[in-house]
């Protein structure tokens, strides 16, 4: 995955560090507001899950957690770690996308003189820097390091600035520009997959698009051809395709009045369910439990 930056504004440091793990550590579990955590682990490997999805990044691996998003350790250190972290925030829009944005190159004329083009910043969300590069990138890290958590003296340690803002901005960019030239690592799981599983645990809740594209952090437009391809059908389809299972199972297992089985699967209702379930299975609420009592029967 790709987290993509519209500039200006260009995204900007806030704080960098490095943290020292013992053994048996794990991170701690958080949601950051507004403000993404870029990892760089040197030596050992740091085991994080981001909204369902787990990553375990080893030495010369960086992993950027994105704002709003639940996150933390979800496995012991097995082996002392060090990691650097750079906090890093935009007063500008970020999206997501599976794919490298393409750049598009504008050609110079007498009329561009003094108007604002936007440009992108595509960062691999996940990736393995090179062999050639991790000097630099460790170069880089340590000069913008301002804070060092060390889990064996149990310390958070401060420390002075020794360069102008300007020159900390600069490594920034340094940084983020051996980022932006990695292929990004594979991923278990992918956003049709997560959708399917959420809505499994929240069919009962209202439906939004918006509301799942603010959750997930993409496009509504994205999420509904991902969702379409993999399960050939839209968000809200399967969604009702999961709420009528569900309501099957109650009409088969349950002797639950049938209004009190719609709203337990997501319609207030009564009227709309009903219209909903004989859509779907061609038949009644009622002559659907007749038809299982029936059958058990036999």
């Amino acid at each position: 995955m790709y987290i993509n930056f519209t500039c200006p504004p260009i995204p900007h440091l806030i704080v960098g560090g490095i943290s020292v793990y013992r053994k048996g550590d794990k991170h701690e579990r958080r949601s950051i507001h507004k403000t993404f955590d870029l990892m760089y682990v040197h030596k050992g490997c740091l085991y994080m899950d981001e909204a369902g999805k787990r990553f375990d990044i080893h030495e010369g691996e960086f992993l950027i957690l994105a704002p709003e998003r639940l996150h933390y350790g979800y496995q012991y250190c097995r082996e002392d770690t060090v990691f650097y972290w750079v906090h890093l925030y935009t007063e500008g829009e970020y999206s997501y996308s599976n794919e490298l944005l393409p750049y598009t190159a504008t050609k110079m004329n007498k009329n561009k003189y003094y108007h604002r083009d936007t440009f992108m910043i595509s960062l691999p969300q996940f990736g393995t820097i090179g062999h050639d590069r991790q000097d630099k990138m460790k170069g880089y890290l340590e000069k913008i390091s301002l804070v060092k958590i060390d889990r064996y003296n149990q310390q958070k340690l401060f420390f002075d600035s020794i360069s102008s803002q300007i020159n900390y901005q600069i490594l920034f960019m340094q940084i983020l520009s051996i980022i932006c030239e990695v292929s990004p690592s594979p991923v278990k799981n992918d956003i049709a997959e997560d959708i399917r599983e959420y809505l499994e645990q929240a069919y009962a809740d209202p439906f939004s698009l918006t509301q799942l594209s603010h959750r997930f952090s993409f496009h509504p437009l994205y999420i509904t051809r991902c969702v379409k391809q993999k399960y050939g059908r839209t968000p809200l389809q399967l969604l009702v395709k999961i709420r009528m299972e569900e309501a099957k199972k109650l009409l088969r297992t349950t002797n639950l009045n049938v209004n009190i089985i719609g709203q337990k699967v997501g319609y207030a209702d009564a009227a709309y369910f009903s219209k909903q379930f004989k859509k779907i299975t061609g038949m009644t609420a009622k002559e659907y439990r007749t038809s299982k009592q029936d059958s058990s029967m036999v």
